[in-house]
């Protein structure tokens, strides 16, 4: 089997890591608990658009009015605080030692995504990483699954021996589909409401993983 994951809030916990930078940069400030909400409400999981975010931090901290500065001190702030979720790494290393091939596929500031990767020592788990600043191409475009699957040896595999596991249903699970794979969706506990279900739904990555790689998922 060929195994793809996302990284952020699949592999590592981005938004815990956000939320630990906002905590500390709105006490810092001497902002309040509404403060907090508001700019944790504007990150969108990662999914808003940072110059966006940027003026939402500015605005309750009472920062320089710096855009492109305020959108690294929140970049650092995330690299400086994220980890990989407790296992996550073992399962990874578990697919390989069992002769899968594991990629990661990620949209993202190129920076930003290795900055994460190396703190969190994803590299040395898995054997391509896909970076969409870096390709020109953003999930959920498939071509950015094409590339992966090139990187890894494997582009003439049946789609239907490759997952896509992700906890975004509009870039994770739409690019598997579009791409013809499996797809695996970490729901963190959500309703799923994207249309049909993924192939697998689970709360976290290992049990995503688990439920893919059961008898009753085999091809």
């Amino acid at each position: 089997m060929i195994w793809l994951f996302d990284l952020d809030n699949t592999l590592v916990n981005r938004d815990a890591a956000f939320a630990v930078w906002a905590g500390e940069a709105v006490a810092g400030h001497g902002g309040t608990d509404a403060d907090l909400a508001a700019i944790i409400a504007a990150d969108d999981g990662g999914f808003s658009r940072k110059a966006d975010l940027a003026r939402v931090v500015i605005d309750r901290l009472g920062l320089p009015d710096d855009v492109p500065g305020t959108i690294e001190l929140f970049r650092a702030g995330i690299r400086d605080h994220v980890q990989a979720y407790a296992g996550v790494l073992d399962t990874l290393d578990v697919l390989r030692g069992a002769g899968h091939a594991v990629g990661v596929v990620t949209n993202g500031n190129s920076a930003q995504q290795r900055g994460k990767i190396a703190r969190c020592d994803v590299e040395r788990h898995v054997d391509a990483i896909v970076v969409s600043e870096e390709e020109g191409v953003a999930k959920p475009d498939p071509r950015l699954v094409e590339i992966a699957l090139e990187r890894l040896g494997v582009a003439d595999v049946d789609r239907r021996d490759v997952w896509m596991i992700g906890d975004a249903a509009h870039a994770d699970v739409a690019v598997g589909r579009a791409a013809g794979t499996r797809t695996g969706w970490v729901s963190h506990g959500r309703a799923w409401s994207g249309g049909a279900r993924p192939d697998v739904v689970a709360g976290t990555t290992r049990d995503v993983v688990a439920l893919a790689a059961s008898p009753a998922h085999r091809r």
